[in-house]
């Protein structure tokens, strides 16, 4: 018979969750705020205050008993609830028993890594993963994460963790000495220090840790020796670049997740892990710090420009002491090149000397080519990589090296990959440039993006339009980048050439602001004729999707003389159908009329590179036609552009004469009819991000509903086609002319069936739509959310 328990009849411990609890709301704190505090999730908190995670990191409770400003008892007691009893016969996490060799003790809390712990120390715990490297940019925060895997699976390696720190290591032969010290082995000058090293971790279950691998690349064979001759060694290794060796498994640490762009408050900013690791290190100078008006803004900006990267975040927060959040970012380039903390290693004080200890363990070649691809903007493909890099012996070979060397990120899949760099890496690389080397990699960049222009600008016209949008889109800062440079060299030509290869793809995305004032630059420069009329061109069709009448009106006629003078048939029919889109505009369809029938007359000579115009003017006769009164007469016209639109595939083309259709078909009273052609409208807007065409597609849709008597769902479609306006900045489709007084109708039958609050409420509830919320309630896709 078993001896009486003496713990019988005594209460059970207090839980962590209800510890939790017990403290949070003695402190009068919400979960919401302490999980501001702690840098953690509010989802985190909950599920430990419910006792769904039962066993936390030993980091995550030591963050909670800051948060909490626990009690050194309070505290203790946090650690021992969260250590919890274990499977019989095995350590706990809270277990202090194993044995911790040279690991060194943070100092601040590790945030937004819970899953990275997770997944590593998984791994290291497997049988077939014996070797585990973190790799990722410098400062990007390798070590801290390799401290908390090793302090989370101490107790499951019998003889604990050894951590040999090798940055200050600069040869390979070294590597082993090193980690005799840190495991214990008396050093002497003689003998094989080496093999007794070996010897002593032969039959060891150990965890050893080696930090900083990157610049050691003869310490690799060393650390295959270890894993071939110690069978129950594990090894983390912390690198800028995988080790390369059989059985390794990679895992890459990548920047912090960033909050918001444009952030309700600093709750919000705080919820993303690079926000709260900011605020933590920022308030621990400046207990106010983000806190004033525009703060959560400027906090989020910060942790964008440095793309959330522990180190340059805690670099900048170092500054809070005397500079607030709006003049941190205002100083941001001069705060990061300032040294912080003194304990930190010499290489990590400043973003720059941690990016300089990178760059020096580079190739020439491959630092070259870092320098160059300094010249691209969010990134860039394989091809035009190879553009800027023609010179060099092996450009792909050393891609690959400033992947491997977590200089250079890959993003996307099969032909939508691209490489690109963190921004504080970006700005690195730009400093290295010198002025010759700059406007080579330039050049070669500009001659890319222009032949890259030239080929897309048919596919804007055609079948294959949404795919050629969707990749100038990627590189729509590459593209505008190549204008500035050629305008920046004086060559007005090639800038001409790729503002006419653009102005639809500037049209169909609404960059009509850029796309304006580029043509407007290329025209101060020298040009060939036939270049110039294309810029003309292009400069009078974005200053009329502005809805500036005159000016387009004035460019379309100097492009039209400039045409005929040069005998240019294909730029007289682009210029004849814009001065009559000048007139339809301005209400004067008597004067728009003849400009269409020239431009379809010479669109005949001009041939196949004449036929997309030609289709959209036969729409825009139909316009003519419908305005004047004949809806009837209008749909021959429009029926005939229709038909060429959709024989080539062309969504532009095709929504364009849909709308005009959608006209004919509501002046004559045949809404069911109008309703299908909107929804066809609706559903090519989106497969071309067209937001301006979107607008009207939208607004017309809320006039069918309101003669149907959905006087709800009309009112929202009305304050959702406002709203896409007001995104857009301008309608675009000046020779969209629908009658204003059908829209007028739509909304006082609403007011007259809802009321006027019940509709105001419903235009400011469609105003905030965004739009996949807006197209969700267009097409009847489920439930909208704004």
């Amino acid at each position: 018979m078993s001896p009486p328990d003496p713990r019988a009849g005594s209460a059970p411990p207090e839980s962590f969750a209800a510890l939790l609890r017990r403290l949070r709301e003695a402190r009068g704190l919400t979960q919401e705020e302490l999980a501001a505090r702690a840098g953690l999730t509010v989802h985190g908190v909950s599920a430990l205050e419910r006792g769904v995670r039962r066993r936390p990191y030993p980091h995550t409770v030591r963050s909670l008993a800051g948060a909490l400003d626990s009690s050194a008892a309070e505290r203790a007691a946090l650690l021992s609830a969260g250590a919890g009893p274990g499977p019989a016969g095995t350590p706990g996490p809270g277990d202090r028993t194993a044995v911790l060799r040279g690991l060194p003790a943070p100092v601040t809390a590790l945030l937004g890594r819970d899953d990275d712990v997770a997944a590593v120390a998984a791994a290291l715990v497997r049988s077939d993963a014996r070797l585990v490297t973190l790799t990722g940019t410098g400062g990007v925060g390798k070590t801290r994460l390799a401290l908390a895997v090793a302090e989370r699976t101490a107790t499951r390696f019998a003889d604990g963790v050894a951590f040999v720190a090798l940055a200050a290591v600069d040869d390979p032969a070294l590597v082993l000495p090193a980690i005799g010290r840190v495991t214990g082995l008396p050093t002497v000058e003689d003998g094989d220090l080496d093999g007794r090293v070996v010897d002593q971790l032969r039959g060891a279950h150990l965890l050893l840790v080696l930090d900083n691998l990157e610049h050691l690349p003869g310490a690799v064979p060393v650390v295959a020796r270890l894993l071939e001759q110690c069978p129950r060694l594990g090894v983390l290794a912390t690198s800028r670049a995988a080790l390369r060796l059989r059985g390794e498994w990679e895992h890459v640490v990548h920047p912090l997740a960033l909050p918001p762009t444009a952030p309700r408050d600093l709750t919000q900013v705080a919820s993303a892990p690079a926000g709260a690791l900011l605020l933590d290190r920022a308030r621990a100078v400046s207990p106010e710090f983000g806190s004033g008006p525009g703060g959560a803004a400027a906090v989020a900006a910060l942790c964008r420009r440095l793309a959330g990267i522990p180190l340059a975040l805690e670099l900048a927060a170092a500054r809070a002491r005397v500079l607030d959040a709006a003049a941190l970012l205002e100083r941001l380039d001069d705060a990061m090149s300032r040294d912080g903390a003194a304990d930190l290693p010499p290489r990590q004080r400043t973003m720059r000397a941690t990016l300089d200890w990178s760059h020096r363990l580079l190739d020439p070649a491959d630092r070259l080519l870092l320098q160059r691809l300094a010249v691209f903007t969010g990134g860039c493909t394989l091809e035009a990589v190879e553009a800027v890099a023609a010179d060099l012996a092996d450009p792909l070979g050393s891609l690959e090296r400033l992947v491997e060397h977590s200089l250079v990120e890959v993003s996307g899949e099969g032909g939508a990959r691209r490489y690109g760099m963190l921004e504080p890496v970006l700005q690195f690389a730009r400093s290295l440039l010198d002025e010759q080397e700059a406007r080579r990699a330039r050049t070669a960049h500009a001659a890319f993006y222009l032949d890259l222009a030239e080929q897309a600008a048919p596919g804007y016209q055609g079948a294959e339009q949404v795919g050629w949008l969707d990749r100038a889109e990627r590189d729509a800062a590459n593209l505008a980048a190549a204008v500035e440079w050629w305008l920046q060299a004086g060559d007005g030509a090639r800038a001409g050439r790729m503002a006419w290869a653009l102005w639809l793809f500037w049209w169909l995305r609404g960059r009509l602001r850029q796309g304006r004032r580029l043509a407007e630059a290329a025209l101060e420069q020298d040009q060939p004729a036939e270049v110039r009329v294309r810029t003309v061109l292009t400069a009078a069709s974005m200053a009329f999707a502005q809805g500036d009448l005159p000016h387009s009106g004035a460019r379309w006629a100097e492009a039209a003389d400039l045409a005929v003078a040069s005998g240019d048939v294909e730029g007289q029919a682009y210029a004849f159908a814009g001065q009559g889109l000048a007139a339809l505009g301005s209400g004067a369809p008597d004067r728009a009329e003849p400009f269409f029938a020239a431009a379809l007359a010479v669109a005949e000579q001009a041939g196949p590179a004449a036929d997309w115009v030609a289709a959209l003017t036969h729409v825009w006769l139909g316009t003519v036609r419908q305005v004047s009164g004949d809806p009837r007469g209008a749909v021959p016209h429009i029926e005939r552009g229709l038909a060429s639109a959709r024989r080539r595939g062309d969504r532009l083309a095709t929504y364009v004469a849909l709308f005009g259709l959608v006209q004919a078909e509501l002046a004559e009273g045949r809404p069911a009819a109008a309703r299908e052609h909107l929804v066809e409208g609706i559903e090519l807007s989106e497969q071309t991000g067209d937001l301006a065409n979107l607008a009207f597609f939208v607004e017309s849709l809320a006039v069918v509903e309101g003669a149907a008597g959905a006087h709800d769902r009309a009112a929202v479609l009305l304050g959702a086609a406002h709203g896409l306006r007001e995104r857009v900045g301008s309608e675009v489709y000046g020779y969209y002319l629908p009658d204003p007084a059908l829209r007028s109708r739509a909304e006082a039958q609403a007011r007259a069936a809802l009321g006027d609050p019940a509709v105001e409420d419903a235009l400011a509830t469609g105003q905030d739509l965004d739009v996949p919320a807006v197209l969700a309630l267009a097409l009847r896709r489920g439930t909208p959310t704004g």
